[in-house]
């Protein structure tokens, strides 16, 4: 059903227009304007789904009155518009009710998904608005249904006026329903702009992470890892599926987990290193007690200074291991390493230079972005076993493409990625014909966020 003043042709409303200017007196215009407002609201509040019958008995009479006043019938259009408004008013009380609570729980809604993009924390002022519009609105909702309730225990003796009551309560109630899902909206749209923001948040726990496995946590704490990592992965889908509430639960949860990993895999870690110090210290005093035989005097003493501090660092990191103190402890291990290492390469026995990471580097390849689920990232492309198979090295892939790549968040299915070698500086291999996506020319592409 269209808008209420559809009811009256064109040409209907000129003549009927002529018809008041001649007959102002007599014609029931307040009469017709009212039954007109009152099926209009009647409408509104979808009489025609809750109340159809009522409604379009008050719609027909409103068109028999207009027939009659423009068959200057004025008494009969006037008892008929009457009737019309009644009957519109009926529909609305029988309407309003179901009309009220559809509005209810579409606030309700809106705010839950506010709330599952972390509005609470990212737009607070019209998060709160639209909970506290929620309220007004459930009092003002209470306060009708008990009028109606009280006014059903009546029958046929609930009086115009208080009918009226009714029906404005309700208004009042389903107004605040309405303020409040446009501010729930709001709300959500605001949060949802800081999507990326709290994306980069992810950062720290990364960060921890990558020093658990810099102490070699997939070794030693392998399950306290894996946790950590799927922990940061989870949390960015959480993110990207725009549950930013649960995403920044899952960011948290995500640190405590690379903390865990950390703290777990660095007793290993200090006492191998603590062991690798000592073995090259004792080496370098020993390379030491033959360079004082054939060394200068300066050399000897210049030498010697190194070692006392290389012994010194050794027995601090050792000191530290027994107290658990074990980030300290592999702090002064490496500076005994590092010390010793000078002993060595000043006494012309150069100890070979620590190498944990004992795979050739790759050579380039190609990588082309999937349109699946879960999404291609560069956290997920860079963790995949036929590129580097650790996530954490995502940014070398993101430098190697930064003209193809804007946003680290945002990839999309058929872009073709340079994935450089795992190790080694990231230059580009000499001229090579690299397909590459000019954004002019994906127009027709399915575009998608990825991350």
């Amino acid at each position: 059903m269209g808008n209420i003043a559809s009811f009256l042709k064109p040409a209907m409303v000129g003549a009927l227009a002529l018809f008041v200017m001649q007959c102002a007196s007599t014609a029931p215009v307040k009469e017709l304007s009212d039954a007109r407002q009152e099926i209009g609201l009647a409408q509104q509040e979808e009489a025609e789904k809750h109340a159809s019958d009522e409604f379009d008995a008050a719609v027909t009479s409103l068109k028999e009155a207009h027939d009659q006043l423009a068959a200057g019938e004025n008494d009969a259009a006037k008892a008929t518009a009457l009737a019309a408004d009644a009957t519109a008013t009926k529909a609305r009380l029988d309407s309003v009710g179901p009309y009220t609570a559809d509005m209810e729980k579409k606030a309700e809604e809106l705010i839950a998904s506010a709330d599952e993009a972390y509005a609470e924390k990212l737009a607070t002022d019209d998060f709160e608005s639209a909970k506290l519009l929620k309220e007004k609105g459930d009092d003002e909702h209470a306060k009708a249904k008990d009028a109606q309730s009280g006014a059903a225990d009546q029958g046929d003796a609930v009086t115009a006026v208080e009918s009226g009551n009714i029906l404005d309560q309700y208004r009042v109630a389903y107004q605040n329903y309405q303020q409040s899902q446009d501010a729930a909206a709001k709300a959500r749209a605001t949060a949802l702009a800081q999507k990326d923001q709290l994306l980069s948040s992810l950062s720290g726990a990364e960060s921890i992470l990558e020093k658990a496995r810099s102490y070699e946590a997939e070794k030693t704490a392998p399950e306290e890892y894996a946790a950590a990592q799927e922990e940061i992965q989870n949390a960015r889908d959480l993110i990207n599926d725009d549950m930013l509430k649960d995403g920044a639960m899952s960011i948290e949860k995500s640190e405590e987990l690379a903390r865990a990993a950390l703290e777990a895999a660095l007793p290993a870690y200090a006492k191998k290193l603590k062991a690798e110090a000592d073995l090259a210290v004792g080496s370098a005093d020993k390379q030491f007690a033959g360079f004082k035989r054939r060394g200068s005097q300066a050399e000897v003493q210049s030498v010697g200074e190194f070692l006392r501090a290389a012994k010194e660092a050794l027995t601090e990191a050792g000191t530290n291991l027994n107290d658990e103190n074990y980030e300290e402890s592999i702090a002064e291990s490496k500076e005994a390493l590092r010390l010793a290492q000078v002993v060595a390469e000043k006494t012309g026995t150069a100890i070979a230079e620590r190498n944990t990471d004992t795979t050739s580097p790759e050579g380039w390849k190609k990588y082309t972005v999937k349109k699946r689920r879960p999404a291609d990232t560069l956290w997920r492309i860079s963790g995949l076993r036929e590129n580097y198979g650790n996530p954490f090295l995502w940014k070398r892939i993101y430098q190697a493409n930064q003209d193809k790549i804007k946003n680290p968040n945002l990839i999309y299915p058929g872009q073709v990625f340079d994935i450089p070698p795992k190790t080694g500086p990231i230059t580009k291999p000499e001229k090579e014909e690299v397909e590459d996506m000019d954004s002019s020319d994906s127009t027709d592409m399915d575009r998608e966020n990825v991350e």
